[in-house]
């Protein structure tokens, strides 16, 4: 478009200058019209330069004019060259277009079949990292996706053998775990807490024959370890060894039914009687060698542990004296 413009302003200069010569020809030509004869030798001298004026006008709008037509003819030239660029430059765009087009009428199917591989690589990728995670369900449900989706029966047979012994392999190490961890359960007597971890082993592994096999075990245990405590219960009674009477019924209490309680009450009421006796005995040994700090622990024994008998009651009497004397002795 600009060069087309140039080409307008050039062409009316043109124009102007062939009018302009034109019009001083024929101003010349009245001049010499109306002059006389006798003016005629004095105007000899204009005359010939009026002539030499309008034929160098003329040759000047001559040259003017070729070149005009020359350079229309290079701006006809450049402008065909441009169109023909623009042309070849739309033809490469409409069959880019082409392209683009028929690649997003590609069918499904065909896409399908174009990525089929890289589907199938990211798929079996996916069921590695669920059977890594634990996560069975999710991996067996891509393993179907395999098998039905790309028709691989060979690999979606080997992935579930893979997926079975993985299973079976990590299921086997959790029961394993769980078992000792139930059995360190049973050396520190905390029973309850190992028919918790049984419990829940039976439900989450009810066909396993291992897991089968401690139904009861706990049961058997606490029975074991609570008739130990009765047998050296009695031992103790016997010996007259009270300290270890009073921890063994400590010990005992958790594991007693109310009717077993109320059997052993006679027999823990002297262990706890005569225990009462030994720290009375203790209490006024202390009090006599004026031993006072000494003679203030026992009292507070005695208070916490026997605080309704009537032994807790005298030495609560004596407590203030005994804790002014024991910081004074100190």
């Amino acid at each position: 478009m600009a060069k087309i413009k140039d080409m307008s302003k050039s062409g009316l200069l043109i124009l102007g200058i062939i009018y302009g010569v034109a019009l001083i020809c024929l101003i010349c030509n009245k001049m010499v019209g109306m002059v006389s004869e006798s003016e005629i030798g004095v105007l000899s001298v204009s005359w010939a330069f009026f002539m030499i004026l309008t034929v160098a006008g003329v040759g000047l709008t001559c040259l003017l004019l070729v070149f005009y037509l020359y350079q229309l003819h290079r701006n006809n030239v450049s402008i065909m060259e441009d169109m023909r660029l623009l042309i070849s430059s739309q033809r490469q765009n409409e069959a880019i277009l082409t392209q683009i087009g028929e690649n997003l009428l590609l069918s499904d199917a065909i896409k399908s079949v174009a990525f089929r591989d890289n589907d199938q690589t990211v798929l079996q990728e996916a069921i590695q990292q669920d059977i890594r995670r634990e996560k069975w369900e999710s991996a067996e449900r891509l393993i179907d996706e395999l098998e039905r989706r790309f028709g691989c029966c060979v690999e979606a047979q080997q992935l579930r053998e893979e997926l079975k012994n993985y299973r079976s392999a990590t299921t086997r190490e959790k029961i394993e775990s769980s078992i000792k961890n139930i059995e360190s359960l049973w050396m520190i007597h905390s029973y309850d807490d190992a028919q918790k971890e049984v419990e829940n082993l039976l439900r989450l592994y009810p066909d396993d024959e291992q897991v089968l096999n401690l139904k009861g075990r706990t049961e058997k245990r606490r029975d074991g370890h609570k008739k130990e405590l009765l047998d050296r219960l009695h031992q103790m009674v016997q010996s007259n060894d009270v300290e270890q009477g009073v921890e063994i019924l400590k010990l005992l209490d958790p594991y007693l039914t109310a009717s077993e309680a109320a059997a052993l009450e006679e027999s823990a009421r002297d262990v706890f009687r005569a225990k009462l006796h030994n720290m009375g005995v203790q209490f006024s040994l202390f009090v006599t060698e004026r031993k006072w700090t000494q003679a203030l622990n026992v009292g507070k024994h005695i208070v916490d542990e026997y605080p309704n008998s009537r032994m807790a009651q005298e030495v609560r009497e004596k407590m203030d004296a005994l804790e002014h004397r024991a910081t004074a002795g100190a």
